[in-house]
């Protein structure tokens, strides 16, 4: 069965024109279109897309207000169409923060050297957010009980379906501490390096904000980003985050409790012996593989 999808934009030729694009892969399939975010909401209740592409700067009803509502209501994988602007990346990692998974530039010579790369990104990019719905869930009805307990209302979240409970008795169980343990692995570690793509944002926010300002270690961050984007969002992990976060330049210390983000473009990488390391950010050419872009 071909993934449904929905088409959100104010203009009408863009519209056509990522319909085409979508229909021409056997495997997804639009079902219809909005021109602002309120018909967006509507027909994400009426229609029960399997995915939603969605603009940001629309009339009557921004994109961004839209995802929130959404998600809210129907969650549904959604993918951001933006600008490369400094304004376009605040704009984009909002959108993601409301629960948007991932985006595209709108211009699509920016992300490919032809159009046919540019169909083929746009149709692996619908296809891959469209598997994430297995995973999305509206807020819990919770019913508060007559006792002096108190309950909460989950929020919209990429979580499993809550298993459905046997109708027997568990089995005898061993007991579970509330705090997870784990087992020292005896070695020393002198950073930590990681690397993220679709989902990678909110997830880097998250797991980011809960570190401590002494962290013991540096962190480099390599996350699947345009270069217009690395800088708005290393600013906005700083104003997050106890820790220092700041977009890498070439020649920077490695510093404790500092986050470095590689520049979208470049490659990043470590000069130097321990504890006087210093970051070489470089454009890296043909010789290295992979690059973000």
């Amino acid at each position: 069965m071909a993934v449904k999808v929905l088409v959100v934009d104010d203009s009408s030729f863009f519209r056509r024109r990522v319909s085409e694009i979508i229909n021409g892969d056997p495997r997804l399939q639009v079902i219809d279109c909005a021109a602002n975010g309120k018909e967006a909401i509507d027909k994400a209740a009426q229609l029960k897309p399997d995915v939603i592409t969605m603009d940001i700067e629309m009339p009557v009803m921004d994109g961004i207000t839209a995802v929130r509502e959404i998600m809210r209501s129907n969650p549904t994988p959604i993918l951001m169409f933006s600008s490369l602007t400094h304004d376009g990346a605040k704009a984009t990692l909002d959108a993601l923060d409301a629960g948007a998974l991932d985006f595209l530039p709108k211009k699509f010579e920016d992300i490919a050297r032809n159009r046919d790369e540019a169909v083929s990104l746009l149709q692996q990019r619908v296809n891959e957010i469209a598997r994430k719905r297995a995973f999305m869930r509206r807020p819990a009805q919770v019913t508060r009980p007559a006792t002096t307990a108190t309950t909460t209302t989950a929020a919209p979240s990429l979580a499993r379906p809550a298993a459905t409970p046997s109708p027997a008795p568990a089995p005898a169980a061993r007991p579970v501490s509330s705090t997870a343990r784990f087992k020292a692995s005896g070695k020393r570690y002198q950073l930590v390096a990681i690397g993220t793509s679709t989902g990678g944002p909110v997830a880097l926010q998250k797991v980011l904000s809960s570190l401590p300002a002494n962290f013991p270690l540096p962190i480099l961050l390599i996350q699947h980003m345009p270069s217009t984007f690395t800088a708005a969002f290393a600013q906005r992990l700083n104003g997050l985050c106890k820790i220092n976060v700041k977009e890498a330049q070439d020649g920077d210390p490695l510093q404790a409790g500092t986050a470095y983000l590689a520049p979208g473009g470049m490659q990043m990488m470590i000069d130097g012996r321990p504890g006087a390391a210093r970051l070489k950010i470089l454009d890296g050419g043909d010789r290295m593989n992979y690059k973000l872009v």
